[in-house]
């Protein structure tokens, strides 16, 4: 091969990746420039904690009722280097504990988004690069308030938790209420410009309800990630 034939190859190859370079330029930079959702689930403050719900008039302002609850929540991070735009949480399924051990999906329950803590948005407008922002999983208020909360399960007795899974809506099923029992959440974590991460986290409901925050989480509920 002449050198005038080999800088016509060279020119031609170098000619051919730059447009593909060109043609694929927003995939590369996809690559190492995107944002990355990831969720803990632990049993302890901040993510988890007892609080209260207050009502108040709204006429006056003033406050005429609270009740003791316990709120479950996730933290949700964007580890990647992009901001995440339009965040949401989907629950995709919901699977309870049978006595043989296996775990089974409640078919009646409706998939549907999460809420995000003290917004109660669906979406959440971003998350920037190394932030992160909490999303309840739902809450417990004390027994003797659960039907006056509309928090009642046929079959689970008067002094027993239940647990109201803080959805986007609360379904006509009510399959949002879980009485005692082990579970399952599948969830997807996903933004507008990133594709959804599957995270699966159990909750463990005994039915005790304890005053004291580290007894109710030692003996009353369990939480926790799901590998």
């Amino acid at each position: 091969m002449t050198l005038s034939e080999a800088a016509a190859w060279t020119a031609a190859i170098a000619t051919f990746l730059a447009v593909i370079v060109a043609l694929l330029k927003e995939e590369l930079v996809a690559l190492w420039r995107r944002p990355n959702l990831a969720a803990r689930a632990q049993l302890s403050a901040p993510d988890c904690h007892k609080t209260e719900i207050t009502f108040t008039n709204q006429q006056t302002g003033t406050i005429v009722d609270r009740w003791p609850c316990y709120y479950l929540r996730i933290w949700v991070e964007n580890t990647g280097n992009v901001r995440a735009e339009q965040v949401q949480i989907f629950v995709s399924r919901l699977l309870r504990k049978h006595a043989d051990g296996m775990f089974k999906e409640e078919r009646q329950f409706l998939p549907m988004n999460l809420r995000w803590s003290h917004t109660k948005e669906v979406f959440t407008s971003g998350i920037s690069p190394k932030m992160g922002k909490h999303c309840d999983i739902g809450y417990i208020v004390h027994p003797s308030k659960a039907a006056t909360a509309g928090h009642s399960v046929p079959g689970v007795p008067p002094g027993k938790v239940v647990m109201c899974l803080d959805l986007e809506v609360a379904p006509n099923t009510r399959t949002h209420l879980l009485g005692p029992g082990t579970y399952r959440l599948e969830l997807r974590l996903a933004a507008s410009n990133s594709p959804p991460v599957p995270k699966t986290v159990e909750l463990t409901l005994t039915g005790d309800w304890f005053d004291d925050e580290s007894r109710m989480f030692a003996d009353g509920v369990g939480f926790r990630e799901v590998l």
